[in-house]
């Protein structure tokens, strides 16, 4: 069983925004008219453990203080579906003040901005999510001068605690631009910023309708194995997702050269959770075509088992994986994005048994 050709609504890349605190990523973001999300939502709670600290407090300005994999995670959602659940994140006492739910609309861009951003775009290039990587760079006084203001204006922190880490990151500041800038960020200043940023919104609503209209596609061949338990509410499903992408999806892969589904199943299942099921373990569900989760114009083709196997409590995902986590099969929406193979025809094909 296949379904049609996705849709050919391309996916909203992201521009990447970075300055030095004060510098002005926020009121570029506003001229834009673009949907933003704000990086500085996914700090760290101030009583996490292990937390970076320097001359005897936290220090938020090292990017170990950031939940980059949470972010990544809500970029991916806003750009393939156009929402997302993000945190609130209150500066002034240094931890998450609860979740809302952040909408691009039909935007064909939106802008991340924060002192993190660089941090992103490895991974955002790869999932061909990125259209640019801008480093607002403006004087020294200015952005001393604009943060103090806004810092005391809104609270942050202890007057002075703020003068303190304004002269700190006063000193700084050029060579952090620098080091933004080696990391691949095109320097700009806020009205050329803004400008670009106006520009690269006009290509990405044409090449909307230029891919609308000659839509391209390559396939891949894989296999997942939808792994299977009775929860509290019901059947559960476990899923994965690997490291620096923002999708949850089944245990799989790509089949290597003269392997087939079944095989390629059972050796997926080893790598990346490290557990020995046998052929009689797996019961096929189908075959299925969809949207690949983490790669550009790219269909997957799959044969989709499913096991209801035992797994180990303390279970630990392996290989390329960075986490896992169970989702209902009732009531699948969990605040993460969950792969299109998954929605739009495992669940379905679960649910119809």
């Amino acid at each position: 069983m296949t379904s049609p050709l996705p849709s050919s609504r391309a996916p909203r890349r992201i521009v990447l925004l970075v300055g030095p605190s004060g510098s002005g990523k926020g009121e570029l973001s506003r001229r834009s008219g673009l949907p933003v999300l704000a990086l500085d939502e996914f700090y760290r709670d101030l009583d996490e453990p292990g937390l970076p600290r320097r001359y005897g407090i936290v220090d938020w300005d090292d990017p170990a203080s950031w939940d980059g994999e949470a972010a990544l995670e809500a970029l991916t959602s806003l750009a393939h579906d156009g929402a997302a659940e993000v945190p609130v994140y209150s500066i002034s006492v240094s931890r998450r003040q609860g979740m809302r739910r952040l909408e691009t609309g039909d935007a064909p861009l939106l802008i991340a901005e924060g002192i993190f951003a660089a941090e992103l775009i490895a991974p955002l290039a790869a999932a061909g999510l990125l259209a640019d990587a801008i480093v607002l760079r403006r004087p020294v006084p200015l952005v001393f001068a604009l943060r103090l203001a806004r810092d005391l204006r809104e609270r942050r922190k202890p007057p002075h605690t703020l003068l303190w880490r304004g002269w700190s990151l006063a000193r700084a500041q050029r060579a952090d631009i620098a080091r933004w800038t080696a990391a691949g960020m095109r320097p700009e200043g806020l009205h050329r910023g803004t400008d670009r940023v106006r520009r690269l919104t006009g290509c990405a609503e044409a090449s909307q309708h230029l891919r609308a209209r000659t839509p391209h596609h390559a396939v891949l061949r894989i296999t997942a194995v939808c792994f299977l338990r009775e929860g509290a509410h019901g059947t559960e499903v476990l899923a994965v997702r690997k490291r620096g992408t923002g999708s949850y999806m089944q245990v799989g892969g790509k089949l290597e050269e003269g392997e087939s589904a079944l095989d390629a199943a059972l050796r997926e299942v080893h790598e990346e959770l490290g557990v020995e099921l046998a052929a009689e373990d797996l019961t096929r569900l189908g075959d299925f075509e969809a949207s690949a989760a983490n790669e550009p114009d790219t269909l997957v083709r799959s044969t989709v088992w499913t096991t209801r196997a035992r797994l180990p409590e303390d279970l630990a995902v392996r290989a390329e994986l960075a986490e896992h986590r169970w989702v209902r099969l009732d009531a699948p929406v969990s605040g993460a994005r969950l792969a299109p193979l998954m929605v739009e025809h495992i669940f379905p094909a679960l649910r119809a048994l």
